[in-house]
């Protein structure tokens, strides 16, 4: 309770005033802070004054000082894993840890594990590798691996809200090259396995930790006396990740509405993408001669079934497509069929995660299809465990009632989950219609925010917002925030 007590206090705990949380520490730096009077220490990628906690921890001081002036995330995960960290150190939050920064791409990193039990084993066990220049140490994805009798986990912790782009490629029946991009870097991690394993893998990514994880199943069902070799390297993304092309195979396809269509994706090399929260991709195809390119937002895979999350991402790519008359890449998608080839490019777009990593209460704008980006997004929030959503609220604004993508999946989530509030706004309702009518508004606006505030202690800083739809749309929204006075870091949009 005293903890508490002083945290509520109103004094900094950081020790750094109005920079508390925005701070990029570096390593060098954040080893400077290593003394009882002055102790910091990084857990998964966040960096903590702890000198105020030390007298509060249950453990004491001297075990919290093992953590001190240095990423205390191995040691945390060991001790008390399952702690929310965040929680009881929120007014110590100092800031980031800073990534990492640029060295050579050829330069390959290995380190033995202190007891390795056979020569084949070469687990990482430190987080940082020294440049060509020994100017910084490098931050790479901190590696482990867990395993039973017929499955090996990899296991890879790339940092809080970092929505990496994963990407695997088989080699082999024993290699396969893991990407890892976040962070404008591209990490890339060469393992070979002890003994063979079946593909493909299963893929869970946590996004509010970054822990992702891969799980093989292994060829013959035994316990290994190792997980095998990991090569690590790191290098600057380019422009050319996003420009590359590959082709995928329609694998399902179901009907949304009468005009919109679900359409999933399987790459046809039978290699692994999982698609970032909030990023898009190109679809292409050239028509009479003409190369034509047009932006889809994958949307969850669970929309073939139930709006909900699943245990394990899926790692096919799920299009919902609105086919316009004279859209030439929408009839193409909109009237694809089973097996069809379609031509895709990586993962594209400017929403960063980060930006809500400390925000609780959300409004989402969206109009039409500018409804696909949110789908996951909405997902990832009412999950969220470590900094809970509190309040999630969805304007969609539509047509008429037919135009209305999901309403039955939409309106069965808000039942399910009371922190979720939907509402549909109708520019051409019938009169059978009883909800909002009209356009995006000035008053619409105001209104909302202050119902979505009242009975809370949130105030208008406190609201993130995101915004999607046609041009004319996202154009006028930003007019009205602007006119609103509310800050750019309050929100994003989405622009194809």
């Amino acid at each position: 309770m005293d903890w508490i007590r002083l945290g509520s206090s109103g004094k900094d705990l950081t020790g750094v005033g109005a920079q508390a949380g925005h701070l990029s520490v570096t390593p060098s730096e954040l080893a400077l802070h290593n003394k009882e009077t002055d102790a910091w220490l990084c857990i998964r990628g966040r960096v903590y004054n702890v000198t105020a906690y030390l007298p509060f921890h249950p453990g004491g001081p001297e075990q919290l000082m093992r953590g001190a002036g240095k990423d205390a995330t191995a040691l945390f995960e060991e001790v008390h894993p399952w702690v929310n960290f965040d929680q009881i150190l929120q007014k110590c939050y100092v800031g980031k840890m800073k990534a990492h920064i640029e060295f050579d791409p050829e330069e390959v990193f290995r380190v033995s594990e202190k007891k390795p039990s056979s020569p084949i084993s070469n687990t990482p066990n430190e987080e940082t590798a020294k440049n060509a220049t020994n100017k910084e140490p490098i931050l790479l994805p901190r590696f482990d691996w867990i395993q039973k009798l017929e499955y090996i986990t990899i296991i890879f912790y790339t940092g809080n809200f970092s929505n990496p782009m994963i990407e695997i490629n088989q080699v082999d029946e024993k290699m396969f090259s893991i990407f890892l991009i976040y962070n404008s870097s591209i990490f890339e991690n060469e393992i070979i396995f002890f003994d063979n394993v079946h593909w493909p893998c299963q893929i869970k990514v946590t996004c509010e930790t970054g822990k992702v994880e891969l799980i093989y199943k292994k060829s013959q069902g035994n316990i290994w006396d190792n997980f095998g070799v990991l090569k690590q390297k790191c290098k600057t993304c380019r422009n050319s990740l996003t420009e590359a092309k590959f082709k995928c195979e329609v694998i399902n396809k179901i009907k949304v509405n009468y005009n919109t269509v679900l359409v999933e994706l399987g790459r046809h090399d039978r290699n692994k993408m999982i698609v970032p929260l909030g990023k898009h991709i190109k679809v292409f195809d050239t028509i009479k001669g003409e190369d034509v390119s047009r932006s889809y937002t994958p949307v969850p895979n669970c929309l073939f079934n139930k709006f909900k999350s699943q245990p394990y991402t899926t790692d096919n790519i799920c299009l919902m497509v609105k086919r316009y008359p004279e859209g030439n890449l929408s009839k193409i998608l909109g009237d694809c069929l089973i097996s069809d080839t379609i031509t895709i490019s990586k993962p594209m777009g400017s929403f960063n995660l980060q930006e809500i990593e400390r925000r609780e209460t959300f409004i989402i704008l969206a109009a039409g299809t500018g409804i696909t980006p949110m789908l996951s997004i909405i997902l990832f929030l009412l999950e969220r465990r470590i900094r809970k959503c509190q309040h999630l609220r969805l304007l969609f604004f539509n047509r008429t009632p037919e135009d209305i993508l999901l309403r039955n999946q939409f309106e069965e989530l808000q039942r399910e989950d009371s922190r979720f509030k939907v509402y549909h706004i109708l520019s051409q309702p019938d009169d059978s219609w009883t909800g909002l009518k009209g356009h995006i508004s000035r008053s619409l606006l105001e209104e909302t925010i202050a119902e979505h505030l009242k009975d809370t202690t949130y105030v208008k800083t406190d609201i993130y917002f995101m915004v999607c739809g046609p041009t004319i749309f996202t154009t006028l929204t930003q007019q009205l925030f602007k006119d609103l006075n509310f800050k750019d870091d309050q929100i994003h949009f989405f622009l194809g």
